[in-house]
């Protein structure tokens, strides 16, 4: 009986270390299926002898154990090798998620060489990641930004926090590229710092803000160009009222000049003549006082003519009843009588109807100017009219065989008012149209003005003429 408890004792001592041992193996301390096995049957052959001399039913109570303990490991082998395939798939999701992400991963130590690396920063800096690791990775800086980048690391390590910075990196073979790096401090294991860091490429971003400051600084001098216009142009109207004073002026004066050269000379020599026809009344000699009254007919007639030349040169009044197309023939054929030697064509390209009313009276005054100017300067012998009607709106050419002139220097000097084309620009200006002079010396000169038919059409219904 003694022997039997001792067997019994002792299987129950080898129960509990079997127990044991499958506690070691739920901890993990071995997960080697034929280490297990190999020690199983050693145990079971120091254990064979013994097993014998038990009873039956403490024979079959020991194999029931063993059986359930086998079944408990095989379980238990299940769950670790589950276990163990999780984790290599947990590594290799990482090591996807770490190798090809879309920005560069580096650990670093506190000198700033290179521990770790993934795919994306080794291809960022068109190097394999052999050659990464193990190396400062200053060393892949733009000599102007190493400075820059120690710093970033000095700071990260001295106050623990993350920081950031903006360098640029040398690309083999293919230039720089402008990063923006992120720095944070952990510690390892053994209590030694390290330095995590991402890179971001940011090229396309310095790109884009390159190119942002460029538009932005030609914004701003096309903004200045079109401010000094703008006060030029402010400057211009503050100076139309004065020069409106003066054209009313200077045509108050011409008008005066004319009535007293012309009408007032002619009104004198009436009145000269009437005394002479009165004194021979007074002395009875009627013949003779009829012949001094038939001389009154040419003076007076020259007088009607000079009248009329006058009125019609301040407004025509045939603008208003026959029209702009007639108005421009009349002045042709009177700048041929005043200036004989002077050969005028006319060709008009438009109906009479098609012509705006604001338009009729500028352009009379347009044409009229530089017919002026042809005859005091030009020396032309041929001179060409023409106003047409094309797709953009209505166009008014005047053009000589003449001398010519120097526009860049008469731009300059006050001749430029002396010549009108202030005024003509104004009036083509100011009811929408456009004005525009070529000349060359000794080539001639051509007179342009133009207006936009839609323009016109908005100046019509503003009540703008």
């Amino acid at each position: 009986m003694q022997d039997e408890a001792k067997t019994k004792g002792q299987l129950i001592f080898e129960l509990k270390a079997l127990r044991q041992r499958v506690g070691e193996l739920e901890k993990g301390t071995s997960t080697d299926p034929a280490e297990l096995r190999r020690r199983a049957e050693e145990g079971l052959k120091a254990r064979q002898t013994e097993t014998d001399q038990l009873e039956t039913h403490d024979t079959e109570r020991l194999h029931h154990e063993l059986a359930v303990h086998q079944i408990e490991l095989e379980m238990q082998n299940e769950e670790l090798r589950n276990a163990l395939v999780q984790v290599e798939e947990s590594c290799t999701r990482y090591s996807d998620l770490y190798d090809f992400a879309p920005v560069g991963y580096l650990t670093l130590d506190e000198n700033g060489v290179v521990l770790e690396a993934n795919l994306t920063i080794a291809r960022q800096l068109g190097i394999e990641r052999s050659r990464l690791v193990g190396v400062p990775l200053s060393s892949h800086n733009v000599i102007a930004d190493r400075n820059s980048f120690r710093s970033h690391l000095s700071k990260v390590l001295k106050d623990k926090t993350h920081q950031a910075c903006e360098v640029r990196f040398l690309k083999n073979g293919e230039g720089n590229f402008h990063a923006l790096l992120d720095t944070i401090f952990v510690e390892d294991a053994g209590g030694k710092g390290r330095l995590r860091t991402s890179v971001i490429d940011i090229s396309e971003r310095r790109l884009m803000e390159e190119e942002l400051c460029r538009s932005r600084d030609e914004l701003e001098l096309r903004v200045q160009e079109r401010t000094a216009s703008l006060e030029k142009a402010n400057e211009e109207l503050r100076q139309i009222p004065s020069r409106l004073i003066a054209v009313l002026e200077e045509e108050r004066k011409r008008l005066a000049n004319e009535l007293h050269d012309s009408i007032g000379q002619t009104l004198a020599a009436v009145k000269f003549q009437m005394e002479m026809v009165l004194k021979l009344r007074n002395e009875v000699d009627g013949s003779a006082a009829l012949n001094r009254l038939e001389q009154f007919v040419p003076i007076l007639q020259q007088s009607i003519e000079e009248t009329r030349r006058i009125y019609m040169g301040l407004r025509p009044t045939m603008l208003d009843s026959m029209g702009l197309l007639a108005t421009l023939e009349w002045l042709r054929h009177e700048c041929m009588k005043l200036y004989p030697q002077r050969h005028i064509e006319l060709e008009s390209g438009v109906a009479e109807e098609e012509i705006p009313g604001n338009l009729k009276v500028n352009i009379f005054r347009i044409a009229q100017e530089a017919l002026n100017n042809i005859a005091k300067h030009s020396e032309a012998e041929w001179v060409d009219i023409s106003l047409s009607k094309n797709a953009g709106g209505i166009e008014l050419v005047v053009s000589d065989d003449g001398v010519g002139m120097n526009l860049d220097t008469i731009s300059q000097t006050s001749a430029v008012r002396g010549l009108g084309l202030t005024t003509m620009r104004e009036r083509a200006e100011l009811t929408g149209g456009s004005f525009s002079i070529e000349s060359t010396p000794g080539e001639g000169t051509t007179v342009r003005a133009c207006w936009p038919i839609e323009a016109q059409d908005q100046l019509q219904k503003g009540g703008i003429t």
